[in-house]
């Protein structure tokens, strides 16, 4: 049964007779407007508001009850006309929008009393359904034309689509006069809202599009749908766009044209001309076929060559010219490039883009011109073509951004590489002529050649060397002096084929090694080279006066055949006569400061500073007089060349090669202040390019795979002029009672005085304090207390952790009261120290903590203190074993880092000479200390007056 047979039965279950009211209805349409006009009457009397029947807008009364009289099917159209409808109360009646129109008549349905106004004719709802009929009139890729009209499912009778009023949405009524039906095959009915009032639909563009696309294909097959005798369903292609790019130049308008065309699959589309071509037609073994284009793409591509400078001159053809041309090869192809596919470019001529002109691109011909010159031929290269480097400069005075190269195409010219050329000249404080060559001192030329691509000409020499200078690490390795009596390991001999290498093209450095890589071996083997080959001739070593006896040590150890002079103390020469014969002076920058006049007059061979940064302040009077010396070849020696500001890398760059960094002003203009002020890197990368072949810097981390796990060093220190007074005095007390017991009782009996005459001189070579309130009073320095400070400053500061050791708690209780003044973080452990295990697990935890002051006796033993990575014995005991066994507290399981051990000696002592005499007789010092051993079993008389003399 259809809808109306089901509607009849609900309204004659719903609807009951009796004593119920019912309405009547008169409906309307306006020609003007779309919608339908209801008269509600109950009777003759009209009904514009229903509160009289209890129904608000929720159906209920007053009461919340619903009104009991009016049937239910009408209480209920009251209420959604309520709800729906907006009532004109002047005119009487309720105006029903369209789209509720179809929401209303089903329930109109319900009541055999709807009228039609004007006719007085009762609304027939039919029961049998209207039938739409859609003709395809034409079709087109680009138009669609369709007509509609209906049919009735039961007479078959037709009708214009004009005669009907169609209203709904889901379900879709026609009101045909006095006559209602409900339009059947849904499919169809969907369409018919598009209609318009004369039944006729054009659809173009992209509407066309889609309707043969998504929907024809559907409604071919529906019933009510009519197509041509000779229709066939087109075949869509429905492929990715993908823009071709066709461009081609006229030599004689030197104007630049580009075609844009598509490609969809394997068709290839002019673009599109209007908007209503969004499907093209074409066709494949003689079958038509339709390809479904993207036209907002193409749209998107056209409008971008408008955008670019180009004019339109066809329909899908631009051209251009000039610089716009220019940029669009240079830049806005490569964006085409992203879209699309290129074609023709290949056969572009003037309009051919052969590179840029740039850094990159720069070809710099170099020579001598003396010892101290470079001179460079600077010119540009692309594609073969050679471009001057003053053309250039021309060129870009002018703002031009592009050169054209006769015959060749043309070259962009990039301005900030260019730019970025002269702020690097410049830097080198080179000189540019208006031939553009470029004078250039020598010592930039590994950083030229670094920097490009340098072609020496005639001078292939200086370019192989300048290459190897550039590249740091392929240094030529040379032989060692034969008379060097120890074997350098790897890193080392390489420090000293890097020095060599430098000396022999007249250049300079720093070796800039890590604390304790032993920097002062590869100089000294250095040294000894240039003495065995060139014969004897001064050098001079300038370094702080606590490490000018290490220097002198490890001479006589390692390079025996050098010829050494200590050059300080009051017994010093004063003339040039004094200096004569030796191969290497020593001396400190102390002396140095007293001793300019003498210093400064001679003509050095080579001048080395250790610990450089004593000359990092420019403005210091050691630095300026330093930088006063004469001498064939300068070093600097330091594991700290800077140490708060760039300012100090100047400062010994000006000491090895003045110039090479410019003035000061220039330097801090240039680098100092953009990279400390400004944190550039690009500064920071250029300046360490600069510096880089003339520096050699090794951690230990870098070598460790070379070290063995632990390194022991020996400091000799000097002593202060009033500490070595007091030494003098009272070794010569101690001297006379010693001997004259051991005369008297004999070497076995007089030990506890032996004994007691060593520990005062070592007292003394501590500090001057040691000895008691009455020593205090004299103000006495210790030599050894300053060189101490130096050295655990500079292990703090490059992040090492210290252990400290003395067997005098008294030297710790100074030591304290240094680190005070300092403000150094510390742990102390002694004898009378508690919690122990306490003190030890908050040093190795807490890296804030940079020393451990410890005394010999109660933590030479039984620690774990692998936190640390550096041990200092201040005052060393003289049994090896039990050194060895305090070291241990750091160099055990569990330390990960390389571990050293300083060991600070006093020069000309007690404390030197027991290191002697262990190397002369061995097991000496254990036999001073020993209890399993008298003394009087290791010691001689001899042995005596070799200590105390």
């Amino acid at each position: 049964p259809d809808l109306f047979k089901k509607l009849s039965k609900a309204v004659e279950a719903s609807e009951p007779e009796g004593d119920f009211i019912h309405f009547d209805y008169q409906v309307a349409f306006h020609p003007k407007q779309e919608g339908m006009r209801l008269w509600v009457y109950q009777g003759d009397k009209l009904i514009t508001r229903f509160e009289q029947y209890g129904i608000h807008a929720l159906g209920l009364d007053q009461h919340g009850l619903p009104h009991s009289d009016l049937a239910p099917g009408h209480r209920r159209l009251a209420q959604n006309l309520l709800r729906f409808a907006k009532l004109y109360a002047s005119e009487g009646y309720f105006w029903i929008p369209k789209k509720h129109v179809g929401f209303f008549i089903p329930k109109l349905a319900r009541f055999p009393s709807v009228i039609l106004e004007g006719s007085e004719e009762t609304v027939i709802f039919s029961e049998h359904g209207l039938y739409p009929l859609i003709n395809l009139m034409d079709q087109s890729p680009s138009l669609i034309r369709l007509s509609a009209r209906f049919q009735d499912g039961e007479t078959g009778e037709i009708y214009n689509f004009e005669q009907a009023r169609l209203f709904g949405g889901r379900r879709v009524w026609a009101w045909m006069g006095a006559k209602v039906f409900e339009v059947k095959n849904q499919a169809l009915a969907s369409l018919l809202e598009d209609f318009n009032p004369m039944g006729l639909l054009e659809l173009k563009g992209e509407e066309a599009a889609d309707f043969i696309q998504d929907y024809l294909p559907l409604l071919s097959e529906k019933k009510g749908m009519e197509l041509p005798k000779d229709f066939a369903m087109p075949e869509v292609i429905q492929e990715k766009a993908e823009a071709l790019y066709e461009i081609s130049e006229d030599e004689a308008s030197d104007k630049l044209f580009l075609e844009l065309k598509f490609r969809y699959g394997q068709h290839i589309l002019p673009a599109h001309m209007s908007q209503e071509e969004a499907m093209a037609e074409v066709e494949v073994e003689g079958v038509k076929q339709l390809i479904r284009r993207d036209l907002a793409y193409e749209r998107k591509l056209l409008a971008e060559f408008s955008e670019q400078g180009f004019q339109r001159v066809g329909p899908t053809s631009f051209e251009t010219g000039g610089p716009t041309a220019f940029d669009f090869i240079s830049q806005g192809i490569l964006e085409l490039g992203v879209e699309g596919q290129i074609l023709g470019q290949e056969d572009l001529k003037r309009y051919q883009l052969l590179g840029t002109l740039g850094e990159d691109s720069l070809k710099a011909k170099a020579k001598a011109t003396s010892m101290d010159w470079l001179e460079l031929d600077l010119s540009f290269e692309v594609g073969g073509v050679e471009v001057p480097y003053e053309t250039v400069q021309a060129l870009i005075a002018k703002g031009e951004k592009y050169i054209q190269l006769e015959g060749q195409g043309f070259a962009k010219i990039d301005t900030q590489s260019f730019q970025a050329l002269e702020e690097k000249f410049a830097e080198l404080d080179a000189e540019i002529g208006a031939d553009g060559k470029v004078k250039v001192s020598r010592y930039h030329g590994a950083y030229l050649e670094a920097s490009f691509a340098i072609d020496w000409e005639n001078n292939q020499e200086i370019g192989r060397m300048m290459r190897s200078i550039a590249a740091g690490s392929q240094v030529p390795e040379e032989e060692l002096p034969p008379s060097l009596t120890n074997t350098l390991r790897d890193y080392q001999h390489h420090g000293f084929s890097w020095m060599r290498f430098l000396a022999a093209h007249a250049f300079h450095g720093i070796l800039a090694d890590d604390m304790g890589l032993g920097k002062t071996i590869q100089a000294l083997s250095y040294l000894l080279k240039d003495q065995q080959e060139r014969g004897s001739t001064p050098n001079l070593v300038l370094a702080p006066t606590s490490v000018v006896f290490n220097w002198a040590a490890e001479a006589e150890k390692f390079a025996p055949d050098l010829k050494v002079l200590v050059h300080t103390g009051a017994g010093r020469g004063k003339d040039l006569e004094d200096l004569k014969g030796y191969d290497l002076i020593l001396s400190s920058y102390a002396i140095f400061r007293r001793d300019v006049d003498l210093l400064t007059g001679v003509n050095w061979r080579t001048v080395v500073l250790d610990e450089a940064q004593n000359i990092k302040n420019y403005r210091s009077k050691t630095a300026m007089m330093v930088k006063q010396l004469k001498a064939e070849h300068r070093w600097a020696l330091s594991g700290t060349p800077m140490e708060n500001h760039l300012s100090e890398l100047w400062s010994i760059f000006d000491f090895l090669m003045p110039g090479f960094l410019g003035s000061y002003p220039h330097f801090k203009r240039k680098y100092q202040q953009p990279i400390e002020g400004h944190q550039s890197l690009s500064h920071l990368e250029r300046l360490k390019k600069r510096i880089y072949p003339f520096i050699l810097r090794r951690l230990k981390q870098d070598v460790a795979k070379e070290l063995p796990p632990k390194t022991e060093i020996t400091n000799l220190v000097e002593m202060t002029t009033e500490q070595q007074k007091l030494y003098q005095e009272v070794l010569s007390v101690c001297r006379k009672q010693v001997l004259n017991e051991v005369e008297k009782r004999g070497i076995d009996r007089s030990q506890v005085s032996i004994l007691t005459a060593l520990l005062r001189l070592r007292q003394v070579c501590c500090h001057p304090e040691l000895l008691g309130p009455t020593f205090k009073k004299r103000e006495a320095k210790s030599g050894k207390m300053e060189a101490f400070q130096d050295l655990l400053l500079e292990v703090i500061e490059e992040g090492h952790r210290v252990l400290v050791f003395s067997q005098f708690v008294e030297m710790l209780s100074l030591l304290r009261n240094w680190l005070d003044e300092k403000k150094i973080t510390y742990e102390y452990l002694d004898g009378r120290t508690r919690r122990r295990d306490q003190k030890v697990k908050n040093f190795n935890e807490n890296e804030n903590i940079p020393v451990f002051l410890v005394s010999l006796k109660a933590g030479g033993t039984g620690l774990n203190l692998t936190g640390a990575d550096y041990v200092i014995h201040y005052d060393p005991w003289w049994n090896p074993a039990v050194q060895d066994q305090a070291t241990d507290r750091v160099h055990r399981i569990g330390q990960k880092k390389h571990v050293f051990s300083y060991k600070l000696i006093t020069k000309d002592t007690v404390e030197e000479k027991i290191l002697k005499l262990q190397e002369r007789k061995r097991g000496l010092a254990e036999g001073i200390l020993s209890k399993d051993s008298g003394l009087g079993k290791k010691l001689t008389v001899e042995d005596l007056e070799y200590l105390f003399n």
